[in-house]
């Protein structure tokens, strides 16, 4: 049996849809992706699917799966549409699988790639950037960030990519990578990631790497990573409200970020040991 899904998006958006993937391909389908080759070289590699392409493949097909509303593409019988966005409050990924009807389906929460990439044990990598300048806090929330780091130890290495472009010459410790299959390899050598609501954290997260993930105006409750070993911070008296941002942008407020990086560091980063493994409950909602 073969199965072709489409999903156009970015990095993020495509690793939400692996657990479908590993879904079909549990349940004996070859798998083709149209959509980004390059967000979906991790789920070729994991098992996930056989290829990926940019442009609608001409094999048959007897399961199509549309995440978009556009019913013009690929419309046959064979063909499950699937809104990209929920219209409730639920995890993108329990959307998409109830959409399904694999609600009862187990998925890795850890991407099962190899990896024999040696850990630098005082590695922190920042992420300054996301695909929207609405969900990232101002360069001085970095500038205070890397002093807290440094105090405790940690050598600081910033990744850029296509986003961020215009930062290349705000950071002196960085590395522009576009490639993702590198960009996880830099991942595996991190003791410790901090990043915004991105696709380069929902990979470290998906990783196993230990990481801090700043939600601003976006629902955490919607578009958090899949993972185990992640802590998300953002302000709960700020409801989300993107993509309708206001000015003022209180959910970033960066002595707030500040604060609760601070505590998350002297509590559980001491002896550059993982984060125990909190429900996502626990580590959106922890008592600070």
């Amino acid at each position: 049996m073969k199965a072709l899904v489409y999903r156009m998006g970015g990095l993020g958006d495509s690793i939400l849809v692996y657990p479908v993937l590993e879904i079909l391909k549990r349940k004996g389908y070859e798998i083709t992706v149209w959509g980004n080759p390059e967000y979906f070289r991790l789920a070729i590699e994991s098992g996930f699917c056989k290829k990926a392409t940019f442009y609608e493949p001409k094999e048959e097909f007897n399961l199509k799966i549309i995440f978009s509303q556009n019913k013009e593409i690929l419309n046959s019988e064979s063909s499950i549409y699937i809104k990209p966005i929920p219209t409730e409050k639920i995890w993108i990924v329990e959307h998409y699988l109830r959409e399904l009807s694999f609600q009862n389906e187990s998925f890795s929460r850890t991407l099962p790639i190899k990896n024999s990439i040696e850990k630098h044990r005082n590695l922190c990598i920042v992420h300054p950037g996301s695909g929207s300048k609405k969900k990232n806090p101002e360069l001085s929330f970095f500038i205070k960030l890397e002093k807290i780091l440094r105090n405790r130890g940690f050598k600081i290495q910033y990744l850029l990519g296509p986003a961020e472009k215009k930062l290349t010459g705000k950071f002196k410790n960085f590395l522009y990578m576009e490639d993702t299959l590198e960009i996880a390899k830099i991942l595996f050598k991190a003791n410790l990631y901090i990043g915004l609501d991105s696709g380069i954290s929902h990979l470290s997260s998906f990783l196993g790497i230990p990481s801090i993930i700043i939600f601003g105006p976006t629902d955490p409750l919607v578009w958090h990573p899949i993972g185990e070993n992640f802590f998300i911070i953002r302000e709960e008296n700020c409801p989300p409200c993107f993509p309708n941002v206001c000015e003022k942008r209180g959910c970033l407020n960066e002595n707030l970020l500040i604060e609760k990086i601070s505590l998350i560091l002297k509590k559980y980063i001491k002896l550059y040991l993982p984060f125990p493994r909190l429900s996502l409950q626990q580590s959106i909602l922890l008592p600070f």
